[in-house]
């Protein structure tokens, strides 16, 4: 069913505002399919292979599905291992902000990570940052600056949130909308946030193979087979004393812990 776009939905991605909108509500869906296919594949106790199947696929699926609309690029942040897209002069941020059915519009992001500052750079001003009367003397929290690709994001562009609710069992509802980031991450809404529509069917752009192809004609077990002869040798002292000892090196701050993908 076609539902006619939103003002502001207009204003930031154009002639394209209802194939963005089509294309989040599939995206997400294949989200939750092949979070839930893990799931049931991996036969784990606990849900924690939904969960990162989960939050890879709420990045990477509805890739899939906006990447080929006219003038859309992927935009990978600093520090980050996903893509997001940019569509006309729209940032979509998907993020789930409950397990259950709530009210989006009490939404919070799920953490204020380094990665949540840079791109909440890109929407609007909130209303309000500190109660009254507080007093704090200690350091102020600098600005965030948007590195690695969003540095490249042009002047005027739009962060565009599409939270979303779901858990192993079902993906519940999704919404769309334009918000600042408040006091103790609470989402204030400068657009009426938006249901998206959630089709049951699903479309998949990955190849898998339905079964394994054949290694080898002959049937001879593993215990049947001719055991490999190994040669063995040693290396000299001074040989040894060529190789540096390794260490690990310090890892680059990641900043992809900023959602909950363990549920």
């Amino acid at each position: 069913m076609s539902v006619p776009s939103s003002s502001w939905a207009a204003d930031v991605f154009g002639k394209q505002a209802a194939a963005v909108r089509f294309g989040l509500g599939q995206g997400l869906r294949n989200m939750q399919a092949n979070a839930q296919a893990a799931q049931e594949q991996g036969a784990s106790r606990t849900t924690r292979t939904y969960g990162t199947s989960r939050y890879e696929n709420q990045y990477e699926r509805l890739q899939d599905e906006l990447k080929d609309l006219p003038g859309a690029r992927a935009v990978k942040p600093f520090g980050f291992s996903y893509e997001l897209m940019l569509i006309g002069n729209g940032l979509l941020y998907p993020f789930r902000y409950s397990k259950t059915k709530s009210d989006v519009r009490s939404a919070r992001i799920p953490s204020e990570s380094q990665l949540v500052r840079e791109l909440f750079t890109f929407a609007p001003a909130p209303t309000h940052t500190q109660e009254p009367f507080d007093l704090d003397f200690g350091p102020t929290v600098p600005v965030a600056e948007p590195r690695g690709a969003l540095a490249t994001v042009p002047r005027g562009t739009q962060l565009v949130l599409v939270p979303f609710a779901c858990n192993a069992s079902e993906l519940l509802e999704a919404h769309w909308g334009i918000a600042a980031l408040g006091m103790n991450r609470q989402l204030e809404w400068a657009t009426e946030p938006e249901p998206l529509h959630l089709p049951q069917s699903v479309t998949s752009y990955t190849l898998r193979p339905v079964s394994i192809p054949n290694q080898a004609t002959a049937h001879t077990s593993f215990a049947e087979g001719t055991e490999p002869t190994l040669t063995l040798s040693s290396r000299t002292a001074s040989d040894r004393a060529l190789l540096p000892v390794q260490s690990e090196t310090e890892p680059v701050e990641d900043q992809s812990s900023e959602d909950d993908a363990t549920h």
